[in-house]
């Protein structure tokens, strides 16, 4: 009867194992380790912060906070009302710095809310810290809460609707139900895929309080509570009629204020706008959310939930609101594998689905803990404080090398290097979050380059971007209500070149849209850094003057000590930083064909190409491809010639795609290379394939 009774006391039951009511609040030593686990977690988050600019969202997230613009759709209003109280903290470090400690603080402030709720809902301590510590330094949301942006919040505002669920479930108190319908319209005032956890609370608390309705005047105040956690968005006008640089729509207008906040300009519900990325398979997504949960939590982890999903089927008083809490990541992920139009299977398009997944691993977290608190009761009451302390030491501790951000300025400096390299008073078009976002956050914080006007192609699509480029680059003309090749009112890049080409140079950095090839026989692109510099067909370029010019716009980034995981913003600048240095190689094949007064270019082009693949820890195939081209190119007459030539062809095919069709005459050539031939006969000369690979 004593371990029966130890037992019960672990869960909050009596010594038949029946769940009791349990304490209606946290104590003041829950409370206490509450205070203690958010210090700890945003020390540690404080250590991995991002010094400066991260990629993707960050760098806009920054520029519209700090100057007072509109984020993109829905706008992330209390995200930005937050982020203003701390781009004016009184402290060190960057504009960046400053904002990405806000994501710090939400996420400590998150871990801390799942510990009281947890420990509340279980009457497990070790159960709690475990829930805590599984979340907090999961890779996710680790990841997230070490930079801009709006997940970390979105984090918080989850964990205070289920410690909110767990205070009504234990007291039946309505001033619960209006904190809990509060903070449901602040969630949407930050993201709406809290939506997704709304939705089954709430059902729960219906189904919860059905023997009580509450009375019209009590349900009058749960829609104003609700009504005044959506205030931020009034925000969204008055920043919108501002003069910011970095901005979005037209969200002081009627239309445009809807337009913005149901996201109409993506495509409502989805995560892209129609025509950049389409034909995600449902399968394909569904598998991607389980391979990264593996990925948090491990097998040990997914055994735990499992376990708590089955305690909290046997508690006849915890499983009501279980139900909810299963429901909630279920509806979450369904919502994104039917709606969500990002191929999970490329990069970057799995990360940025990726980013999603922390919403709906906070329940599977909370499960975890159930699983530990059943452990307790079926093992021994010392297992969950064991767990529990050993999963807030182990984990930091094993992830703090991977997760540690505090020396990455990679970011920084690929947008550094892009306006340095640019022509005095160029006009650059963009395209991709990495080049837009970073380039306009440095000229918005730091002032550089101001004489570049940066204009980002894909917001050209839009018709409200014209007047507002028209209000920060005066002189860049814009021929056409949006870029927009085929529709009616839309123009294409060789009318935006024409306008434009005699008054600055041009630019482009990234790419232009897809399938728009109205400049191509009028104009050329030559690699000139981290872009292309576009020049007019008529136009004879001095080729030796390029080659000086273009090498001295290289970009030059120091990465010693710099992490680069794969599938991350500083891969693709270390992808990068290698490609163009590449692509410059390719020009100069294609430029010298084969003229015969051009072979030095070929030369020119080997000597980059042979220090890049020795220079390039991880050479892409391709560039063994160009350079097998370029030595072929110059004439296979010496022994030492044909060797180096095999060599690059190997190295090519032991890495080269197998849909390429010129597999079997590269491997032909290769064996007619090594072939021994007659002591003193010169080797002929390569039919190799023609064309460098870009």
């Amino acid at each position: 009867m004593e371990r029966a009774a130890a037992v019960a006391t672990e869960l909050g039951g009596d010594e038949t194992g029946a769940v009791s009511s349990g304490p209606a609040i946290p104590s003041r030593v829950d409370a206490a380790i509450a205070v203690a686990i958010a210090a700890g977690v945003l020390t540690v988050y404080s250590l991995t912060l991002w010094p400066d600019v991260a990629g993707g969202d960050s760098g806009e997230l920054v520029g519209a906070v700090a100057s007072g613009g509109v984020i993109h759709p829905p706008g992330y209003p209390l995200y930005a009302l937050l982020g203003r109280l701390f781009v004016h903290l009184p402290v060190g470090g960057s504009l960046a710095w400053r904002v990405n400690l806000l994501s710090a603080v939400c996420d400590a402030s998150a871990a801390a809310l799942l510990y009281l709720a947890v420990a509340l809902w279980t009457a497990s301590r070790g159960a709690a810290a475990t829930t805590a510590a599984l979340f907090a330094f999961s890779p996710s949301v680790w990841r997230y809460a070490t930079c801009a942006e709006v997940f970390a919040l979105n984090n918080l505002a989850n964990a205070s609707l289920f410690a909110l669920a767990v205070l009504y479930d234990r007291k039946s108190e309505r001033r619960y139900l209006l904190l809990a319908a509060f903070v449901a319209g602040l969630g949407l005032s930050n993201h709406h895929t809290i939506l997704f956890t709304i939705v089954p609370l709430a059902a729960w608390a219906a189904w919860r309080g059905r023997s009580n309705p509450p009375t019209v005047g009590e349900a009058g105040l749960l829609v104003a509570a609700f009504g005044a956690g959506l205030l931020p968005y009034v925000y969204l006008p008055f920043a919108a009629a501002g003069s910011s640089p970095v901005t979005w729509g037209v969200a002081d207008t009627w239309s445009g204020f809807w337009t913005h906040v149901l996201r109409r300009e993506y495509g409502t519900f989805q995560l892209a706008a129609t025509g950049i990325a389409e034909g995600a398979a449902a399968g394909e997504t569904a598998a991607a959310w389980a391979r990264d949960l593996w990925s948090q939590v491990g097998p040990w982890g997914l055994l735990l939930a499992g376990l708590g999903v089955l305690a909290i089927a046997l508690s006849a008083r915890r499983r009501a609101l279980g139900v909810a809490t299963l429901a909630a990541p279920v509806l979450s992920v369904a919502v994104v594998v039917v709606l969500g139009n990002l191929p999970v299977t490329r990069s970057p398009y799995k990360e940025i689905v990726s980013r999603f997944w922390q919403q709906p691993d906070i329940f599977v977290f909370i499960l975890c803990g159930a699983g530990v608190a059943e452990l307790g009761r079926r093992w021994h009451r010392a297992v969950p404080a064991a767990l529990g302390g050993a999963a807030l030491l182990l984990l930091p501790a094993l992830r703090f090398r991977d997760m540690d951000r505090r020396e990455s300025t990679l970011v920084r400096q690929y947008g550094a290097e892009i306006l340095r390299a640019a022509p005095p008073g160029a006009l650059m078009l963009t395209r991709g979050e990495l080049i837009t976002n970073t380039v306009r956050y440095l000229q918005l914080s730091e002032g550089r380059r101001p004489d570049v006007s940066v204009v980002d192609v894909e917001l050209l699509g839009f018709a409200w971007y014209r007047p507002h480029i028209a209000a920060h680059h005066p002189d860049v003309v814009i021929p056409g209500p949006r870029y927009m090749p085929g529709a009616s009112d839309g123009f294409v890049v060789k009318q935006l070149f024409d306008a434009n080409i005699a008054r600055a140079p041009i630019l482009v950095c990234g790419s232009l849209k897809p399938g728009d090839t109205s400049s191509d026989t009028t104009y050329g692109r030559w690699p000139f850094g981290l872009c292309e510099i576009v020049r007019p067909g008529t136009q004879p370029v001095n080729v030796d003057e390029w080659i000086h010019d273009s090498e001295d716009a290289l970009p030059r980034i120091d990465f010693r000590g710099q992490p680069h995981p794969p599938g991350s913003w500083e891969d693709i600048v270390w992808g990068d930083y290698w490609e163009v240095r590449q692509s410059r190689a390719a020009q100069l094949l294609n430029v010298a064909g084969a003229d015969p007064s051009r072979r030095r270019y070929i030369e020119v082009a080997a000597d980059i190409l042979q220090g890049t693949v020795e220079d390039d820890p991880a050479p892409p195939a391709h560039f063994y491809k160009n350079l097998a081209l370029a030595l072929g190119r110059q004439g296979i007459d010496t022994p030492e010639m044909c060797a180096r030539t095999a060599t690059a062809w190997k190295k090519y095919l032991a890495a080269a795609p197998k849909t390429d069709p010129q597999l079997p005459a590269i491997a032909k050539e290769v064996a007619r290379l090594t072939a021994p031939r007659p002591e003193g006969r010169p080797s002929p000369g390569s039919p190799s394939p023609p064309g460098p690979d870009p």
